[in-house]
């Protein structure tokens, strides 16, 4: 709550009002609404791009988009993001029965390559565009992420072929995983490239957007924009949503590349609307359905889990 007053303050005190309420008098609604919908493309691309990564077990994406909604939107109302990828992996395991391994593999060769696609294009911003020679730094740092995020997978390999861990099931199965995922390179060169369009995806909603309501930024700007917006709100502690965290970022990246204040937080106020509001919306929907449906529904019971037979392995050619 302080760094989200303190930076909300950062915000409120820049800002000339006026111009803000001009932005909102003729708010383009069909470019919002089209903004919204390039964004639900996006998000149906990332589930389909997490559905390619699984090898042994053949997973819905409608499943997969509902699960993964439901583990960001759940993200998103958390003062910490640390909570996404836990539940996408608890709801897949505990209620959908896929296999432990597969799920901690895909979901951290996820976030590998949403780490490595997101400091490319932002090395690619920082070569091209001028104005971005002030966010070195701030590349640098993504560029090292990402250099971590893909040494850590042969680490995690190492490890779980060690001899004296064999008996850690999980870290010596998803070692297993990531070795077979490795060696899928059709499918994690085609992973690769669904993730670059997944944020450039993101970038055309946001671009979309900003057409409407007359913000001069290209294509490249506007994929930049999401990119260190959701960066930066996830790594910053702040309230439900990013409230506060959100609008500063974004108002300060487009106020220093030459766009006025009013028009900057106005923007900001309804990219935030348009990239949070909807996973929430999922996630209550979600989870009320199955408080409403029953634990039954929900999850397994222990006695039900020794006694179902194993599901059927599809292995879709590579």
């Amino acid at each position: 709550m302080a760094v989200s007053l303190v930076i909300g303050f950062a915000v409120i005190r820049d800002v000339e009002w006026n111009s803000l309420s001009t932005a909102f008098e003729d708010f383009p609604i069909a470019y919002g609404l089209l903004s919204l919908a390039v964004f639900a493309a996006a998000t149906a691309l990332r589930a389909y791009r997490w559905q390619v990564l699984f090898i042994g077990d053949k997973v819905p994406l409608h499943r997969l988009l509902l699960v993964q909604n439901a583990g960001i939107g759940l993200n998103s109302i958390s003062p910490i993001r640390i909570v996404s990828e836990a539940t996408q992996f608890l709801l897949l395991t505990l209620r959908y029965r896929v296999r432990s391994e597969q799920v901690a593999a895909t979901l951290g060769i996820q976030r590998v390559l949403d780490f490595v696609i997101g400091a490319i294009l932002l090395g690619v911003g920082l070569m091209v565009l001028p104005s971005l020679k002030g966010f070195t730094p701030y590349v640098i740092g993504a560029a090292v992420l990402a250099l971590v995020s893909v040494l850590a997978v042969p680490v995690v390999i190492w490890f779980g072929s060690r001899p004296g861990l064999t008996h850690l099931h999980l870290l010596a199965s998803t070692s297993s995983s990531l070795k077979e995922l490795i060696r899928a390179w059709v499918r994690l060169s085609w992973s690769f490239f669904l993730t670059l369009g997944y944020w450039i995806l993101l970038g055309l909603s946001a671009w979309v957007l900003a057409y409407g309501m007359d913000i001069d930024i290209s294509l490249l700007v506007a994929t930049l924009l999401v990119i260190g917006t959701l960066t930066f709100v996830a790594l910053v502690p702040s309230l439900p949503a990013s409230v506060g965290t959100f609008e500063f970022a974004v108002f300060y990246l487009l106020t220093t590349i030459g766009v006025g204040d009013g028009e900057a937080l106005g923007f900001a106020l309804v990219i935030h609307v348009i990239l949070f509001l909807p996973p929430i919306l999922i996630t209550i929907m979600v989870f009320a359905t199955w408080a409403i449906t029953g634990r039954k529904g929900i999850m397994p019971s222990a006695n039900d889990v020794l006694a179902e037979e194993p599901l059927p392995v599809q292995c879709p050619p590579d």
